[in-house]
């Protein structure tokens, strides 16, 4: 069992490592539009993804620091001047092979000093729910790094909501990415225990 085990480990690091690759995802790090250092605004669209709700809130690094370059965003969008808080949604339509395995993978952490109850962000593929992740935030910015197998159908949507209160404290989004994912044949051996796997998470903690 201990040899299984370390050989589906070594898997899981070749199939991350492979998915470096070509990013389908357009301004998955959320650097445009480029907003004034340490400010943040709401945009009904930006560069790659559409909006429901109040818009996407982008952030540079104020109230956190970023995962990946300067800037991130924040579903629980704040409107101003109509103050209107809005658990918001961001989309994207990405162009895949149809049956090609591709590798999801996003930045999350929870908005510092805030419960969980306020912090959940979903993540979607093609409208089916993969994942709702929450945390209690701390005194800094604490990134987790999820990853989900996905499959791919041509076309495909890719869809983050805010789950938690609508008071425009929510969770933190940076460095989403799809790539191709070429899995050895052998792989398919131990499908279920591989998407067992992909459940691991990657912490990487960042001052704010």
């Amino acid at each position: 069992m201990r040899t299984i085990m370390l050989f589906m480990a070594s898997l899981l690091f070749t199939v991350s490592a492979n998915a470096a690759g070509v990013n389908l995802v357009v301004n998955g790090s959320f650097e445009d539009p480029d907003i004034a250092t340490g400010s943040w605004s709401v945009h009904s669209a930006i560069d790659g993804w559409s909006t429901t709700g109040a818009g996407v809130e982008v952030r540079d690094n104020i109230a956190g620091t970023a995962y990946d370059g300067q800037q991130f965003v924040e579903l629980d969008s704040h409107r101003w001047p109509n103050n209107t808080n809005t658990n918001s949604s961001i989309h994207q339509t990405l162009n895949t092979i149809i049956g090609q395995s591709y590798l999801l993978s996003f930045a999350y952490s929870a908005r510092i000093n805030q419960p969980s109850t306020t912090n959940g962000i979903s993540v979607f593929w093609n409208g089916l729910e993969l994942d709702s992740v929450t945390a209690t935030g701390g005194s800094t910015h604490n990134w987790t790094i999820f990853e989900y197998l996905v499959t791919g159908i041509g076309n495909d949507l890719l869809t983050f909501s805010a789950t938690g209160t609508n008071d425009s404290l929510g969770g933190s989004l940076d460095a989403v990415s799809v790539s191709a994912v070429p899995i050895p044949a052998a792989a398919f051996l131990f499908a279920p225990a591989l998407l067992g796997l992909l459940g691991l998470r990657r912490k990487t903690t960042i001052a704010s």
